[in-house]
């Protein structure tokens, strides 16, 4: 169970870590970059958080 835990936590930690990655990626992309991967600025945060936690 201990063990659980903390593989949940190192998972975690690394989803973070890759969506935070995620975000300054995209975030230094122009307005017409993030169109042609169907996003808008505003939509940067949620698209990077479902892309690497998913849904749990």
């Amino acid at each position: 169970m201990a063990f659980d835990f903390f593989s949940g936590f190192v998972r975690d930690v690394r989803a973070a870590r890759s969506t935070a990655k995620e975000v300054e990626r995209l975030s230094r992309m122009n307005n017409s970059d993030l169109a042609r991967l169907g996003l808008e600025r505003t939509e940067i945060s949620s698209y990077a958080y479902n892309k690497h936690f998913g849904r749990r």
